[in-house]
């Protein structure tokens, strides 16, 4: 029988109301709830933002507004459907491609086409709207609304606090930002709204699945379990960061190139659509705004990819991690990347139904269990797949896949010698067991910039994962100065750590078809850790 640890205080964070502390409540008037309701916001939330007023105003008023008091400058955002790609633009700035392979783009009816760049675009630009500080400019939008317009709107709140971290503003500000927007109608629509979905041309299937590939450990372990469950996958790389970091990229794609010949041919899908948030022509910017419902961004964009090969699903590396949180000063939940969470991956799901007709669903099968976990899983069982890690996107990559100076080289290599491993498999030529890596550590430094890095069980995990190393032997001045700091602490607790990192959790977005598979597949690797 599969053991899967059930949801408890201790070692789950889903049975905690979703909701953010007292402080989230905003004191503007009131307007309907129903569209907060719509997009499955708890209903203490709903409460807490019920007061902003998102409803589209009058567009003669806004109009009239505009044209008479010369107050509100327009922003407009358009789009141009070609043959392969198709470009956005925003007033001001340069036209952003998102480009597919020949043939991927004409599997969609020109409706459909338009109704996925309704979603796709207000989802990567809504974000601008906090740039709105002094309410004098709206996003004309020249779409119809989006079906997922309030969904969009609601992984916007819910990021707000990891913006405030990553840019340095307070939250509240933020907030008040977003309430200003909405308050004073800075979103108008200028197309007759739409009530079709996004229909394939042919029926997808629950035996083929589109996996997006960034060549991470839970992508590379994703295609492992893909291919040993029977799914016929259709890898995709999407290139998100060539012109904001080259290196990255070349190596990358060389990485790509050998998966290819040795593995399955991967697909590269070019989306320039993040160079619009560090575009020259913004003149005034918020860090980390690009990241906002990126998940979701992948999901529509990957859709004609999956229709045209009838694929029922997307499948992300979305662990454990993802939803662990942390508080922040001003008292609010700071998810790492929420978008990523599996409250909001099980609410998107929702909302893609309904768009799709069900057509395509997202998953990602690496949900239940933590970093720790399936670096042990990749290690033990797809060992093969080792070459083809890449964990690291720093912009100081030169011409190898580690920088040897973030957090996640360290993690990398941390968790290959915690599960026996030997990180030179993954292309390590350092030993990051040396002092002069401290600050790499979230455990031995409180100086932690990444907001990755920052929820508690972070510290927790490491922890484990260097008492293991030494457990098996590892030497180092870091290993030396964990025994001496930590040993006794982690010893004491350590049936409970294995319990909850190697632990297989429960599953928000697993499908029933696949789900006894995939548990089977970690209850064989994780039971004798635990």
């Amino acid at each position: 029988m599969n053991r899967v640890i059930k949801p408890s205080s201790e070692n789950t964070q889903e049975n905690a109301e979703d909701d953010p502390p007292d402080s989230l409540v905003l004191k503007n008037k009131n307007s309907t709830t129903a569209r907060f309701q719509r997009a499955g916001l708890p209903s203490t939330l709903v409460r807490a933002v019920a007061k902003i007023k998102l409803e589209e105003p009058l567009k003669e008023m806004v109009s009239f507004f505009v044209a008479k008091n010369n107050y509100k400058k327009n922003n407009e955002i358009s789009y141009k459907i070609n043959r392969d790609n198709f470009q956005i633009k925003v007033s001001g700035c340069s036209e952003y491609l998102v480009n597919y392979p020949v043939g991927i783009l004409s599997n969609l009816r020109r409706r459909a086409k338009e109704i996925l760049l309704d979603n796709f675009i207000y989802t990567r630009t809504f974000p601008l709207i906090l740039l709105n500080n002094n309410n004098n400019n709206t996003l004309l939008y020249k779409i119809s609304e989006p079906l997922l317009k309030d969904f969009i709107n609601y992984g916007l709140l819910k990021d707000l606090p990891r913006i405030s971290d990553s840019a340095k503003i307070e939250t509240k500000r933020l907030i008040e930002n977003f309430n200003e927007s909405q308050k004073n109608g800075s979103v108008i629509f200028k197309k007759p709204n739409r009530t079709e979905k996004i229909l394939p041309l042919k029926e997808t299937s629950e035996k083929l699945a589109v996996l997006s590939l960034s060549f991470g450990k839970d992508s590379l372990l994703s295609y492992g379990i893909s291919r040993e469950i029977g799914l016929d996958i259709y890898p995709v790389f999407i290139n998100d960061m060539g012109k904001y970091n080259p290196n990255e990229f070349e190596i990358k794609k060389k990485i790509a190139e050998s998966f290819s010949k040795e593995q399955k041919p991967v697909f590269i899908l070019l989306d320039e659509t993040d160079n619009l948030f560090r575009s020259k022509e913004m003149k005034e910017k918020i860090e980390e705004l690009d990241g906002t419902n990126a998940m979701l961004t992948f999901a529509l964009e990957l859709t004609p990819l999956a229709y045209s090969h009838g694929a029922k699903y997307i499948i992300f590396g979305n662990e454990r991690n993802l939803s662990n949180y942390f508080i922040n000063k001003e008292g609010f939940r700071v998810y790492p990347s929420y978008d990523q969470s599996s409250i909001y991956m099980k609410r998107e799901n929702q909302h893609l139904k309904k768009l799709t007709d069900g057509n395509i669903q997202i998953l990602s099968l690496v949900e239940p269990i933590y970093n720790i976990a399936e670096m042990k899983i990749l290690y033990h069982r797809y060992p093969e797949l080792l070459k083809y890690v890449m964990s690291c996107s720093s912009k100081k990559l030169s011409n190898e896949k580690w920088c040897y100076r973030c957090p996640m080289c360290a993690k990398a290599f941390l968790y290959s010698v915690a599960v026996g491993g030997d990180p030179k498999k993954m292309g390590f030529r350092k030993n990051l067991f040396e002092m002069k890596y401290k600050n790499l550590y979230p455990v031995f430094t409180s100086e932690i910039e990444r907001v990755y890095e920052k929820p508690p069980r972070v510290k927790e995990e490491e922890s484990l994962a260097f008492y293991l190393a030494l457990r098996n032997g590892q030497k180092g001045e870091l290993i030396d100065l964990f025994k001496q700091k930590y040993l006794k602490r982690v010893e004491k607790k350590e049936k409970e750590l294995r319990e909850k990192y190697f632990g297989i959790h429960p599953s928000q977005i697993l499908p029933p078809e696949l789900k006894d598979k995939v548990l089977r597949i970690y209850e064989e690797e994780l039971k004798e850790l635990r």
